[in-house]
């Protein structure tokens, strides 16, 4: 397991919002990096079903989920493969809530300390969490795939309308 020293603090801020993953579904850190001397950090966690992605990137945090066959590193989407998945996404999917454009578009979450915003998505995630996990078990992932892609196509769409009318 290669835990990078800079990464220490936001490790810290995931044991503490992300307890439960820890202690109800056995995630372990697996891995830990930095870039631009701790300016972004990126850790993976693991249990018996799945990883998770925890990135910090010029004051944004996300988490994001992926199979156990998901590389670890930075990218996302290696040579047109998509192989991680934004969790609040997920959550809209599972819930078949409609993307908040205005939320997107504002500047809430920037001006949220990376605490701050751990412990949102912790609060989103976390009745949904078993069912999330159950999604990116290798058993199951392939099965709703191709309805989250079409639910994902509406969303993009809703956004897509969205911008034009900004501009």
């Amino acid at each position: 397991m290669l835990l990078n020293g800079e990464c220490r603090d936001f490790i810290k801020l995931i044991k503490k919002h992300f307890k439960y993953l820890f202690k109800e579904y056995k995630f372990d850190v697996v891995h830990s990096s930095s870039a631009r001397g701790g300016e972004h950090c990126l850790v993976i966690i693991e249990s018996k079903d799945c990883r998770i992605k925890f990135y910090s990137s010029q004051g944004e945090v996300n988490i994001l989920f992926g199979t156990l066959s998901s590389p670890i590193g930075w990218e996302d989407v290696i040579n047109g493969y998509r192989y991680w998945y934004y969790a609040s996404a997920i959550i809209d999917f599972i819930t078949r809530t409609s993307v908040d454009t205005a939320h997107i578009f504002s500047k809430v979450r920037a001006s949220k300390s990376e605490e701050e915003q751990l412990k949102d998505l912790s609060e989103k995630l976390y009745p949904f969490c078993e069912d999330v996990i159950q999604l990116f078990r290798e058993d199951n992932f392939g099965k709703w795939l191709f309805d989250y892609e079409s639910f994902e196509e509406k969303q993009n769409a809703v956004i897509r309308k969205h911008l034009e009318r900004l501009s």
